[in-house]
């Protein structure tokens, strides 16, 4: 007896005759992301990657949250500092400002490295805040001459344009990838006066976190939905993309600030420490800013960990807010 065939429609030889070319695509698309993933990632174990992924993320969710947190109380803190009827108010934050920062410059010394103090304009013209503009640039700027301490004010050659062509306005008062090259433009010139500058320190390993930030990162960060950026950074917990090392062959400079110098909302190579080293690659440029921090901070950033890099130059940088951190105990 002959078997009975049964004879497949012409839509299920059509659906046969797609379905290798389906799993062709499938397995060239997961061929393509393993090369894809090999180039990119930092580590060839992708639970390792993974691993630094999650913690990245962490991260940035803290910083979030804490971000929340001063907004909270943020105007009203500025209000209270700046606009008291009881001068004290300011004359507090000024005074212990003033005491952490001579503990910050007995440690640059102790460490041997050209401290260098450099002041951003922060606040937008015509708005509330800035009129607290004027009376912070004096501050600092006694407070490095009773020091002797070089100064440099930005201000004017950052004023000359108007402040959204220089900053992320109006989304955010940030410098842009414009503002951030002003600044590494002025530093670039401000460093020439101390290309001979050496320090007597040495660094002793490499193998060590050095900044505050968590090492080996690659990812893409957004604080807010409408500005997403590349953070990457070394395996020392900087935000650069090589990693600091014993040799010695340029000058190492140490840039220690806010979210000014971090490069909020900007990719690693538009950050003024990035730019600062493209213009002048004899120098080292090291990125230790962090969002949020004040001199509290920055003083325990360079005396635990940062100043273990041996940089011959470190530069503080300085904007009103520093005042208002010091005003809220941070």
């Amino acid at each position: 007896m002959t078997p009975h065939r049964q004879h497949l429609t012409w839509q299920r030889r059509i659906l046969w005759s797609i379905l290798p070319l389906i799993l062709l695509i499938s397995c060239t698309e997961v061929l393509l992301r393993c090369i894809y993933y090999q180039r990119r990632a930092r580590h060839s174990i992708a639970v390792l990657e993974a691993w630094q992924s999650v913690k990245g993320r962490v991260f940035a969710e803290r910083v979030k949250a804490r971000k929340g947190q001063i907004r909270i109380t943020y105007d009203e803190a500025w209000d209270q500092l700046f606009k008291s009827a009881d001068p004290q108010v300011l004359d507090q934050a000024r005074a212990r400002y003033s005491s952490l920062f001579s503990e910050f410059l007995t440690a640059t010394q102790n460490a041997q490295t050209q401290l260098i103090v450099l002041y951003l304009p922060s606040t937008e013209p015509g708005t509330d805040k800035h009129v607290s503009e004027a009376a912070n640039r004096l501050f600092y700027k006694q407070l490095t001459q009773q020091f002797q301490v070089p100064f440099f004010d930005l201000t004017e050659p950052l004023r000359e344009f108007e402040w959204r062509d220089v900053t992320l306005l109006p989304q955010d008062g940030h410098l842009s990838r414009f503002g951030n090259r002003i600044v590494a433009r002025q530093l670039d010139q401000i460093l020439q006066s101390y290309s001979a500058v050496r320090t007597r320190a040495k660094m002793l390993r490499e193998d060590q976190i050095y900044g505050d930030l968590p090492p080996n990162l690659d990812e893409v960060m957004q604080y807010d939905r409408y500005q997403p950026f590349r953070l990457i950074t070394n395996r020392q917990g900087f935000r650069n993309l090589n990693s600091v090392t014993i040799d010695r062959s340029r000058q190492r400079v140490l840039a220690i600030g806010d979210s000014f110098t971090y490069g909020l909302h900007i990719d690693n190579h538009e950050t003024w420490p990035a730019i600062l080293e493209h213009l002048n690659p004899a120098r080292e440029i090291i990125n230790a800013g962090i969002p949020g921090h004040t001199i509290t901070h920055e003083l325990d950033l360079f005396q635990n960990r940062a100043r273990l890099v041996a940089p011959d130059i470190t530069i503080l940088q300085v904007l009103d807010n520093d005042l208002l951190g010091v005003h809220l105990n941070e």
